[in-house]
């Protein structure tokens, strides 16, 4: 399989990609190090699962970035459901093609050392503050992303070890100076020549449309005329955000939830460690050894800073003197917690602590006592929360009220409006194709085009469409699908009929003219424009005619070469190519077309590497269901 990965490498490019998947996909976050227990998944690649919460936080950070990029569109496009389907889809066949590069560097055995990871992390732009590698914002972020600087140091270590593993395809790949001059006098290449248009306007008189000519081409492009089914749609609607504008929250409620809740407002007291990691690896003995000796060390008067600096392995901490900042309880290895946590004085120290990642050396460096936020500080918090928690409470009450009626009496929304106050609408004729907004999700189109609820007419069940928008359908009325008979659309076909054969017609003339360039015989049926250094973008003329001049191959010295094509516009032109001149090389533009190409090659080689994956593995599609073998 390498071998054939390695006839598809063409580029660079995967070092660049493979930086930006170390990037990406760290900051979306990898479920497997914050969590034991079983999770979701969401597809099997070669027996190994990509979890549903690896998925859901590589959807939720597409969304960021889309947003970001589309601003105030984003949101137009998030209400379609097709969309969200799309986005979705397209994530998890990402996860798929990384967990496959994953794969394949692990079978070759490669590695990342800690030096490599350290200066990894040292370059991921978050972290950095005016340039500079931040620690506090480092543990920081971390911590609110749920991870620990193991962790997530070992998935920084993978996905190095997944780029060194396309960087070994791609390191002997190079575009020679030769092959960016020869392509930069293709670009810039101007070509001479002439062309005449000739007008399929011009030929419309000379058509005769036949009865039989119509009933052809009707019956040639019957699909032209497909109506398809139609549908129209009562319901009602159940909308959380219209319940949010009726909710208020009284200061009473607001001061007796603040009470309720103290110990959310009330800030824990908090405690900030230091600590020596000596990682197990292969040989767990003389890591707890070592560890023990350090410990010895301490006691009799070593500096914790100094020896944490010296022998540590965690990374990062190390150079701070083993400082870890402030840490909350739940945020780190639970033997590691349970051994800090007993500390009680700054300044203590546990014995050796023996946690998944080695074994430690903790100390108590600093703690801060608790405190209680001000009711006033919180006031606007705690009334939207209020407000959030009554609008879920009604939104499902009313969901549960408008099942209950609609299902009682099936064949009217009168008791939803009568006893609930939501009224009932109404849409016009619609397709599968140009639904209204709120009939666009695949689960509403799914039964408001069911022969079930089509016949019967009755009410539908309730249908979420959103996590804050349910619908009850009911369909009024119903078109099957059909086509357009030929009686309405005569005079349609007829036009069509014309404007062809005018067009066949303007053709036939054009290869007349054709055949009387290539043999040098006068042409007098039609008249040349001229056209003089045409490049790629010159826009001034018809687009037709500058791809023509650029299709056709240089003439030799003292012929033309010559060619027909056809306009936007439904005309035909004859263009005549006389001379080419090849571009000139300018050094400015060198560096430019090189990353041009290079970029190109790399493109072609990551989607070789990706199919030439693909193609042996087993990847089966777990995601809603709908399970998808290759």
């Amino acid at each position: 399989m390498l071998d054939r990965i390695r006839e598809g490498s063409q580029s660079l490019w995967v070092k660049i990609f493979l930086v930006l998947i170390a990037l990406t996909f760290a900051l979306a976050g990898i479920g497997g190090y914050i969590a034991n227990q079983p999770e979701p998944a969401v597809a099997l690649v070669n027996g190994e699962e990509i979890t549903q919460v690896e998925f859901e936080r590589a959807v939720e950070n597409e969304r960021s970035r889309q947003k970001q990029q589309l601003g105030d569109f984003y949101d137009q496009l998030a209400r379609d459901p097709g969309y969200t389907q799309n986005l979705r889809a397209r994530v998890v066949n990402d996860l798929v093609n990384q967990k496959l590069l994953e794969q394949a560097a692990k079978a070759q055995g490669l590695r990342a050392s800690p030096a490599q990871v350290k200066a990894a992390i040292r370059d991921i732009s978050s972290f950095k503050v005016a340039g500079q590698f931040d620690n506090d914002l480092y543990q920081t972020t971390l911590r609110s992303l749920g991870y620990t600087p193991d962790g997530f140091a070992a998935l920084i270590r993978r996905d190095l070890v997944t780029q060194q593993f396309v960087q070994g395809l791609v390191d002997s790949e190079f575009v020679l100076p030769s092959e960016v001059d020869s392509t930069q006098r293709v670009l810039g290449q101007l070509r001479s020549g002439r062309y005449a248009e000739l007008t399929t306007a011009d030929y419309l008189d000379q058509v005769e449309v036949t009865d039989t000519a119509i009933e052809s081409w009707y019956n040639e492009n019957i699909e032209r005329f497909a109506i398809p089914e139609q549908v129209k749609v009562a319901y009602v609607l159940v909308d959380a955000g219209t319940i949010a504008e009726e909710i208020e929250v009284t200061e009473e409620e607001v001061q007796a939830f603040y009470e309720g809740n103290e110990r959310r407002y009330s800030e824990a007291p908090q405690y900030r460690f230091s600590h020596i990691l000596i990682e197990a690896g292969d040989d767990e003995a003389a890591a707890a050894a070592e560890a023990q000796a350090l410990l010895e060390e301490l006691q009799q008067g070593a500096d914790f800073a100094a020896l944490a600096e010296e022998h540590s392995d965690d990374i990062f901490s190390g150079e701070q003197g083993g400082d870890l900042d402030w840490i909350e309880p739940g945020t780190m290895d639970a033997d590691f917690e349970e051994a800090a946590f007993a500390l009680e004085s700054v300044g203590d120290i546990t014995g050796v602590v023996e946690t998944s990642f080695g074994y430690h050396i903790i100390k108590l460096t600093d703690k801060k006592p608790g405190s209680v936020t001000p009711l006033a500080e919180v006031r606007d918090e705690i009334v939207a929360h209020l407000r959030e928690e009554r609008v879920k409470q009604r939104y499902y009450e009313l969901q549960q009220d408008v099942t209950e009626l609609t299902f009682e009496i099936p064949d009217t929304f009168a008791p939803v409006t009568e006893d609930l106050g939501i009224e009932v609408q109404r849409t016009d004729w619609f397709s599968r194709e140009n639904a209204p907004a709120v009939m666009r999700s695949p689960a509403v189109l799914a039964e408001v085009f069911s022969a079930d609820l089509i016949a019967e007419q009755l009410n539908s069940d309730l249908i979420e469409i959103s996590d804050t928008e349910s619908v009850v359908v009911r369909v009024i009325d119903h078109k099957p699908a059909s086509t357009q008979p030929l009686s309405e659309v005569r005079e349609q076909v007829a036009e069509n009929v014309r404007r062809e054969e005018a067009q066949e017609l303007a053709l036939q003339a054009a290869d007349e003219v054709l055949t009387q360039v290539r043999t040098g015989e006068p042409v007098n049926s039609v008249e040349f424009t001229p056209v003089t250094e045409v490049s790629r973008q010159t826009t001034g003329l018809p687009r037709a005619v500058v791809q023509s001049l650029f299709s056709m191959a240089a003439p030799a010295e003292g012929s033309v070469n010559v060619d027909t094509a056809t306009t936007a516009s439904g005309n035909v032109v004859v263009v005549v190519l006389s001379s080419v001149s090849e571009g000139s090389v300018d050094p400015a533009r060198t560096t430019q077309l090189q990353e041009q190409l290079k970029n190109n090659y790399m493109q072609q080689m990551y989607q070789a590497v990706i199919e030439a994956l693909r193609s042996d593995a087993e990847i089966e599609i777990l995601l809603n269901s709908g399970n998808e073998e290759e």
